[in-house]
């Protein structure tokens, strides 16, 4: 054996490895430093350079990873996209680039260029690396969500879960399926446990409010309301919707403050809401009998939008109130002043006020008899008087009432005195009866003549 010959050899292939092993590390550590350059965001001195050592070099995987990334978080996504690709081309090692990452740069490229289907290509890809990523299959369901293939989006959705069940996203996706497809009682069940695991999914309560109204769980609708309101763009809406739950529970005072809250709070450029809020608040002063505050609204709606819903109807059903000052002075004024117009009218058609009651601001009940200088056989007899206030069309059960409250009080004759026409069916119930009816163009006529008016 030539052992100075073997020696020799062994020499020159430990340089050989030594001066690769060398030249490698140095380039490596090259590499890592424009990488934290990138990093750092100097990424356009950076682009100068990887260039420079890809025409110098030639174009390895690395050079190109960090090019792409360059490009990338410039917002150049065409750019990087070819030089995420041409990494994906290069099949040799790679010191820095890995495949994960040149697939996730690619995936935020098509995402940004919303390029869908080239995005799912490459999460396929990813979750073969990762299968039990949830990132990867979420962001594949959202796609085939958002592209209404809902079949897919619940199967993703459903991995999802499995690797992560308390993936707040997925489930509250799950929610909004169900909630669109009507499947109530899963979409509550979802987008319950949403909240449960993110309180801050505002979106969320906004839909589990949703739901309770939908089933008359006003009360249950009201508190997820409440939690939605802390989102910026759900809190006029769940201003608008609490207003409806407490108008359908027929707390016209509550329904009316949060209507109130909504329009405070609406911007110019929610004026679809906007008005459908002022419409509602019309709704329920008009219920309230508040006709006055009804027609403000409509006439402000009007002046947006002439054609919206019935608001041309509406005014032209209260024309008479929005030009008559008599009828809306019996609706709206002080109590001191409402005496002095009762008084006038109970006098005006004859009667002596025995006794009044005022059973609240828009009801006052007036026991009377006819005058003594008008008819003294009939001095005894007593005539029970009932005014409303609000202007509400009053009908066969309001009438019932009346004729119950006049016999219990002994008295002969009712009137009932409202500001509004009384509905076809209260005035065939008085028929036959010691009942008299005065509303709308009656009670019109009655106050102008009052006032010796024309």
């Amino acid at each position: 054996m030539n052992l100075p010959l073997l020696a020799s050899g062994l020499i020159i292939i430990a340089f050989i490895i030594l001066f690769t092993l060398n030249r490698i590390s140095r380039k490596s550590k090259k590499l890592q430093k424009i990488w934290d350059r990138v990093k750092t965001g100097d990424t356009r001195s950076s682009i100068r350079v990887l260039k420079a050592l890809i025409i110098k070099e030639g174009g390895t995987i690395d050079l190109h990873f960090l090019l792409a990334e360059c490009y990338r978080r410039e917002g150049n996504c065409q750019e990087a996209i070819a030089e995420f690709r041409l990494c994906l081309d290069i099949h040799k090692k790679a010191h820095l680039a890995i495949e994960r990452e040149i697939r996730e740069g690619l995936l935020e490229c098509f995402i940004l260029l919303k390029r869908d289907d080239e995005a799912l290509k490459e999460l396929f890809e990813l979750v073969k690396l990762d299968p039990m990523n949830t990132k990867y299959l979420f962001k594949i369901a959202k796609i085939f969500y958002l592209k209404g293939i809902l079949e897919h989006a619940i199967t993703y959705l459903d991995r999802t879960l499995k690797a992560d069940p308390t993936h707040g996203e997925s489930l509250f996706y799950l929610g909004m399926i169900m909630f669109h497809a009507n499947q109530d009682r899963e979409a509550v069940g979802y987008l319950t446990k949403t909240v449960q695991h993110n309180p801050k999914n505002y979106r969320a309560y906004y839909y589990l409010g949703m739901l309770y109204k939908k089933g008359s769980e006003f009360a249950q609708a009201i508190i997820c309301f409440q939690a939605a309101q802390m989102s910026p763009k759900y809190k006029i809406r769940a201003f608008f919707q609490k207003g409806n739950c407490f108008k359908e529970m027929n707390e016209m005072k509550n329904a009316i403050i949060e209507y109130k809250k909504g329009i405070a709070g609406a911007a110019k450029k929610d004026n679809t809401l906007l008005l459908a809020l002022k419409y509602a608040l019309a709704g329920a002063y008009e219920t309230n009998g508040k006709l006055v505050e009804a027609i403000a609204q409509w006439e402000d709606i009007y002046s947006n939008d002439e054609s919206y819903r019935d608001v041309i109807q509406k005014l032209e059903k209260y024309h008479a109130l929005r030009t008559d000052d008599n009828i809306k002075d019996f609706i709206v004024s002080s109590a001191s002043i409402f005496e002095g117009m009762y008084l006038d009218i109970v006098n005006e058609l004859g009667y002596d006020i025995l006794e009044v009651n005022h059973i609240k601001t828009s009801i006052t009940n007036i026991i009377a008899s006819p005058r003594q200088t008008v008819i003294r056989n009939f001095r005894r007899q007593r005539v029970f008087i009932k005014l409303y206030r609000d202007a509400v069309s009053l009908g066969l059960e309001t009438l019932k009432n009346l004729a119950e409250e006049a016999k219990s009080r002994k008295c002969v004759k009712a009137i009932c005195i409202s500001p509004e026409n009384f509905k076809p069916e209260a005035g065939e119930f008085t028929s036959g009866r010691q009942i008299e009816l005065i509303g709308g163009n009656k009670l019109t006529k009655l106050l102008k003549k009052i006032k010796g008016e024309p």
